[in-house]
């Protein structure tokens, strides 16, 4: 019986098990056997596979995290350890791997790619930094979670007249800040694309607490500034409390959304089709809402999909830097 091996890589998102039992049951509806690699590239190299089965995953779909578990390899990148991958996904006799998971998953892929193996990428990462797809799995769930926790602390805040710096994840890049920020109707935004110096921060505080708002809400991307030390030193020179918050995994786990459901439905459909029309070496995504394919060594090396345009938005509204 023909094979199709699939992994999941690098951080856990909600979808990836949705995508999972998607790609289980369409390999069997194709006549393919369906292998599973544990725990990423990890199990690639330590050839620790097993044949999963639609009874398998028949209860996963509506969970958060990775059935088969999830984990970002250093030895992976690393020659030797790539060739040990490329002898055990061989000798497992698939006929291609499908690969579900973020840029650093991408990465991998093409130098499996280059190796000679057969892949397909679908995306999966809250942090919607997979250039090749405009939404990718768990981004739409992360946002819901972050968006949700935003609220309940903007309340909280507001009760008690106090200023709030409220931490989400996005890696590198401000998505999942930038769509929680407008849909929880933050007054300010800090993302890596547009990085914000203090002297833009304390403007910002001073401009609201003038006008009448004492509990201004600060949502910031991860790696920009150290929040605790931030609040201690807004509270120190406004003389007015101040409390920071970080989001973290809370914006991970849980059910996906049912956007990111049939968003995975889509992109598992469309991979197994991909192998038996013999279509490989691309990653699947969507444009305009459509899936499209791109060519592995062309996804790894596209533009930003951060979306300046609603950006700009929130800055008409909300930044001090474009007033008069």
């Amino acid at each position: 019986m023909k094979k199709i091996g699939v992994l999941t890589s690098g951080g856990d998102a909600p979808g990836m098990n949705a995508c999972l039992k998607t790609v289980v049951e369409m390999s069997y509806n194709y006549g393919y056997e369906c292998i599973a690699f544990r725990m990423g590239y990890k199990g690639l190299i330590e050839n620790d596979y097993y044949k999963i089965t639609k009874d398998d995953v028949k209860s996963i779909f509506n969970l958060g995290g990775s059935y088969i578990y999830s984990a970002r390899s250093k030895e992976f990148m690393q020659d030797e350890y790539r060739q040990i991958a490329v002898q055990n996904i061989k000798k497992s006799g698939i006929k291609a791997l499908i690969v579900i998971g973020g840029n650093g998953t991408y990465l991998g892929a093409k130098d499996l790619s280059d190796l000679g193996v057969n892949i397909i990428a679908i995306p999966a990462t809250i942090d919607n930094d997979v250039h090749s797809t405009e939404s990718s799995l768990g981004f739409d769930s992360a946002v819901n979670n972050a968006t949700d926790m935003i609220d309940n602390i903007k309340q909280t805040m507001q009760a008690n007249e106090r200023i709030s710096i409220i931490e989400c994840m996005g890696r590198y890049g401000g998505n999942i800040a930038l769509y929680s920020a407008m849909a929880s109707q933050a007054d300010i935004v800090a993302v890596p694309e547009d990085p914000l110096d203090l002297e833009h921060i304390y403007r910002f505080i001073a401009d609201q607490i003038k006008h009448g708002n004492n509990s201004p809400t600060l949502v910031v991307a991860e790696k920009q500034y150290d929040v605790f030390k931030l609040a201690k030193d807004i509270e120190r020179d406004f003389n007015h409390e101040c409390r920071a918050v970080i989001l973290g995994y809370m914006q991970r786990g849980g059910a996906p959304t049912v956007k990111d459901r049939m968003s995975a439905i889509r992109y598992g459909v469309s991979a197994v089709e991909c192998i038996d029309a013999g279509i490989m070496n691309v990653a699947i995504g969507l444009k305009n809402d459509k899936i499209v394919t791109t060519p592995i060594a062309e996804a790894v090396k596209m533009h930003t999909n951060f979306r300046q345009d609603l950006y700009d938005s929130f800055k008409l509204l909300n930044n001090p830097r474009n007033k008069a």
